[in-house]
């Protein structure tokens, strides 16, 4: 069954949201996949992130996650999901706000939900010309 369930992350620095993506049809292997978004513009703990893309205000990596650990869809937290690396897809991009870039995100998160948009590698072209052209790709 697919499903998607969104995480806030109230007082993380920098903020963030994660959903933990259900997708069983995407790959015969990897059933869920684990998207993280991150603010670039606020302070982070372990130095100013590296901006790849000119004005930058985001970033989200993609993960399949380890089978051997699944996440329930009545989690509380995406705590404990086992990330593969390296990620599916990662870009950095321009967004008017946090909400803004949740939005985006949301939309993307939607679209594989009806299986218009697989988080499996093999559509990483489609990603990169028709989902985030005016981003700078991070995983290659």
């Amino acid at each position: 069954m697919t499903w998607a369930t969104r995480f806030d992350h109230p007082g993380m620095v920098p903020w963030g949201v994660s959903w933990i993506i259900s997708a069983p049809w995407a790959h015969p292997v990897w059933p869920q996949f684990g998207l993280y978004l991150y603010d670039l513009t606020s302070a982070h703990k372990d130095g100013p992130p590296t901006i790849h893309l000119p004005g930058a205000t985001h970033e989200f990596l993609l993960y399949a996650l380890d089978p051997a650990k699944p996440i329930p869809r009545n989690a509380e937290s995406a705590a404990g999901a086992g990330r593969l690396t390296p990620a599916n897809y990662g870009y950095q991009f321009k967004a008017e706000s946090n909400e803004a870039a949740q939005d985006r995100l949301q939309r993307v998160v939607d679209q594989i939900m009806v299986k218009n948009l697989s988080p499996d590698t093999d559509w990483r072209a489609h990603w990169d010309e028709f989902v985030f052209p005016d981003a700078y790709p991070l995983v290659r």
